[in-house]
């Protein structure tokens, strides 16, 4: 069905590279602020291996387009799948199981992968698209995207659409379909499910259309294929050689990351966030994971303020001197829309941004936060849109961590979907 193909490329594409805005703060002022040493650090953790996405099928509806019979002016060419075959991505991005003999296309960019599998007659076909993002995306979110990709198809013959359903593995599911014109001349109804999944910074939208008179027949394949779909979110979508890259997603409390429960501090795991509570007053803490220490990096992470409390990310984190002393840049945001920057050189602040107001941090919601050191230059970055740029020599080496400030009651945050970029 040429017109199916022509326009989900397109859509996912135009979808997938909308950006966003850049601004760039003011120039930093400079203020020491002496503060007393942080909470022990935690020990090294490896990193985690990729998991498969959690279940989901292709179903059966919506509701037969009227005036549809299935086919006009002649028979529609039967879809076969014979057996599957595994396509793995060459850099380890991912991996899923295809039709053995479809055809594939491929397109990238710098932030997106789309890939086509099509059948000999173009009268079925699987799209997979898979872009990066610095948006802290909910399901919500993810439902809105779902939404804005099926409805570029709403002006085709037929159209309709089932509600958006949210899955309990956190993705989203949409049943649609449309009148479309097969490879020889054929009208045929189109029955199509697309899945959109998040893994830390990856959004993968997976789609199968086929047509509906053939679709209660082929579905164990495509149940086959969707459950096959497995990505590892540490791989860059664009296969620089030159980065290495780890990722976390707290999934599971798999001994990745110290989890505490004392008088002072809690830190656990638990329904797949990192959640760290500072219960003394007037404390920080920082937590790093088993990422070797780099002179260039970039942290990334999604954070939700809990209470008056402070949470960012942070880079070159290590050992000042004395030894019992810590040096790091950091950047945080607070349960308003206020962010701030220092650096610390043994265990003393100097104020890199004074606290200021900016639009990008949504207030009271998830946002993505992201710290990139390389060179003498600094820049914080909050869902993807550069707030504060500064140059600074102090600490030329460390770790990536995760930083929390509270002040005169119990206050933490959640921590979820880190990434760790080491830059060559």
């Amino acid at each position: 069905m040429h017109c199916l193909r022509r326009f989900a490329v397109a859509g996912i594409v135009a979808l997938a590279l909308a950006g966003c805005g850049i601004s760039i703060g003011t120039t930093p002022t400079a203020t020491p602020e002496p503060r007393p040493t942080a909470t022990p650090r935690p020990t090294f953790t490896p990193r985690p291996t990729a998991t498969p996405l959690p279940t989901a099928a292709p179903t059966t509806a919506p509701a037969t387009p009227s005036g549809s019979t299935g086919a006009s002016g002649g028979a529609l060419t039967p879809v076969t799948i014979d057996r599957l075959e595994t396509f793995k991505h060459p850099a380890g991005l991912f991996r899923i199981d295809v039709p053995a003999g479809w055809s594939q296309q491929e397109d990238s960019h710098e932030t997106t992968l789309v890939y086509v599998w099509t059948d000999a007659a173009e009268n079925a076909l699987i799209i997979l698209s898979i872009t990066e993002t610095q948006e802290a995306l909910t399901q919500d979110d993810l439902t809105e995207r779902a939404t804005e990709f099926v409805n570029i198809f709403k002006d085709e013959k037929d159209f309709s659409m089932d509600p958006p359903e949210k899955l309990r593995s956190g993705g989203v599911q949409i049943v649609w379909g449309y009148t479309a014109q097969a490879s020889n001349g054929v009208e045929a109804p189109l029955l199509a499910n697309t899945f959109v999944y998040r893994d830390v910074d990856k959004v993968s939208f997976l789609t199968f259309g086929i047509p509906r008179e053939q679709f209660d027949d082929l579905k164990p394949s495509l149940d086959a294929i969707l459950q096959s779909y497995i990505i590892d979110p540490a791989v860059p979508i664009s296969g620089d050689p030159s980065v290495q890259r780890f990722a976390f997603d707290f999934v599971d409390d798999d001994s990745k990351w110290v989890t505490e429960d004392s008088t002072s501090l809690k830190a656990v795991i638990e329904e797949g966030v990192y959640r760290i509570t500072l219960i003394d007053t007037d404390l920080y803490y920082l937590t790093a994971p088993d990422v070797s220490a780099a002179n260039d990096m970039e942290v990334s992470a999604d954070v939700l303020i809990q209470g008056n409390s402070r949470a960012g990310v942070a880079v070159r984190y290590g050992t000042g001197t004395p030894s019992n002393t810590r040096n790091y840049y950091t950047c945080w945001i607070d349960g308003g829309n206020q962010y701030g920057c220092f650096v610390s050189v043994n265990d003393r602040w100097t104020t890199l941004r004074e606290p200021i107001s900016n639009s990008a941090i949504k207030p009271g919601k998830v946002n993505r936060v992201s710290l990139k050191a390389q060179g003498n230059q600094i820049i914080f970055s909050v869902n993807g849109v550069a707030l504060q740029t500064f140059t600074d020599t102090r600490i030329d080496r460390g770790q990536a961590a995760l930083y929390l400030e509270n002040f005169s009651t119990e206050a933490g945050a959640e921590f979820d979907n880190v990434i760790v970029t080491l830059l060559k």
